[in-house]
């Protein structure tokens, strides 16, 4: 792994943030798939995207298709935030702070309009 320098690691630590920020909305999508505890989703790695891949398929028809369609850009923007952070341990990984905090406007975009969806279908998280 390469030296980083402030503006990338203060990066990453957005798109850490921005990352689980979008996995706890995706917990409680999920929530169905571990009897109405997003906790329970929300602890294990991984868990929140699968639970939530499960739940959409029930979703109100009026909403099922944006829900399934930002679950599974939410699985997109997660992969694509593993990707790079494993990149800085390759010598042409592209690291750089732009990288990061591109990604983590996807997933805070991505964020909003699920908790978006989730207010409407008022089954969202308390703020």
């Amino acid at each position: 792994m390469r030296q980083l320098d402030d503006e990338t690691v203060l990066a990453v630590g957005r798109l850490t943030l921005a990352a689980t920020e979008l996995e706890y909305l995706l917990a409680w999508v999920g929530a169905d798939q571990a009897g109405g505890d997003p906790t329970a989703v929300f602890t294990k790695a991984g868990e929140p995207l699968r639970a939530a891949r499960g739940s959409v398929q029930f979703a109100a028809a009026d909403h099922r298709d944006e829900f399934i369609g930002l679950v599974e850009a939410a699985g997109a923007y997660l992969l694509q935030g593993q990707v790079a952070v494993r990149a800085m341990w390759f010598d042409n990984g592209r690291v750089d702070a732009a990288t990061f905090d591109d990604i983590s406007g996807l997933l805070l975009r991505c964020r909003d309009r699920l908790q978006t969806l989730l207010s409407e279908s008022q089954h969202a998280p308390a703020s």
